[in-house]
């Protein structure tokens, strides 16, 4: 375990951290990752002298020095030569991708859905620091939130940024769903709890990988909208649930289209009733977030 319950740090972690605060190795990582490019094959293996003639370092034995400080965690030694393991490519990744750079601003907008705790129809997509927000401008509810990476605000106008943080939380609760951390494909633990703004709550499932703590917490309403059969019923009315984002969701609750009734709250359980056009879904959620239609 790299990191133990106490906070304590393995050695070999700092020492693989450590080892990649070199410009030079940083340039064996990215010829590498530019060789897989150019044949379009993933762990694209190259030769010592290969490898060697593709970074700008003096002699062979300074190259050598820096290859094998990445040997082991970054680099693969193989008998036909070097490449890169899986951590090594998700350094380049994140070198290349510039994840850690400040977040490129883009001007606020108004998007379509409604809020959760007051009904209203006045959202507003923003940024704050490196977080994607929607806010409800009338009561000042976040009901959205994310890391917004500058890779993902790179090349993109603002209406472009919004929409691909619809798919993006939607490909996040996918991996959730089958009980894998979208960050690091960890197992996760699930459970139920209640979100409050002011005078009102809203029930929530939340989702933590038991490796690397990521952290997501979604509406209880996403997973009965993401049973096959209530995938089925939207579809059925001209609506492809994996193309609304989640705060137009929303608007599905509030105007009664998805309507829960807490049957429990300890252990948690719910049941919903999804109608769309006179017809209707009836579905109940235990508090592992199973959703099973009900006869």
């Amino acid at each position: 375990m790299a990191v133990d319950q106490n906070g304590q740090i393995d050695q070999e972690v700092v020492d693989a951290i450590s080892a990649l605060g070199n410009s030079q190795r940083l340039q064996i990582l990215l010829a590498l990752s530019e060789v897989e490019r150019e044949h379009h094959e993933q762990r694209f293996t190259m030769t010592f002298t290969e490898l060697y003639d593709a970074v700008d370092i003096d002699s062979s034995s300074q190259f050598s020095y820096h290859l094998n400080q990445l040997v082991g965690q970054f680099v693969s030694e193989t008998p036909d030569g070097y490449r890169l393991t899986y951590s090594g490519t998700k350094i380049v990744r994140v070198i290349r991708s510039g994840v850690y750079e400040s977040t490129s601003a883009f001007e606020d907008q108004e998007v379509s859905g409604a809020c959760v705790f007051c009904n209203e129809t006045t959202l507003l997509a923003t940024l704050d620091v490196d977080q994607f927000r929607i806010r409800c401008t009338s009561c000042d509810a976040i009901l959205v939130t994310d890391f917004c990476p500058q890779s993902q605000t790179r090349n993109r106008t603002s209406a472009e940024i919004i929409e691909s943080f619809c798919y993006r939380i939607w490909s996040m609760y996918i991996d959730l769903r089958g009980g894998i951390c979208p960050e690091c494909f960890g197992p996760v633990e699930t459970d139920v709890s209640q979100y409050e703004h002011g005078e009102n709550a809203q029930y929530i499932y939340n989702s933590s990988c038991r490796e690397c703590q990521f952290l997501v917490s979604m509406p209880v309403e996403v997973p009965v909208a993401f049973h096959p059969a209530v995938l089925s019923l939207f579809w059925k009315h001209g609506i492809s649930v994996l193309d609304v984002p989640l705060w137009e969701l929303y608007e599905y609750i509030t105007s009664d289209v998805i309507v829960m009734e807490i049957v429990s709250d300890d252990p948690f359980e719910a049941r919903f009733t999804v109608t769309l056009n006179d017809e209707s879904l009836s579905l109940r959620m235990d508090d592992t977030v199973t959703v099973t239609p009900e006869p």
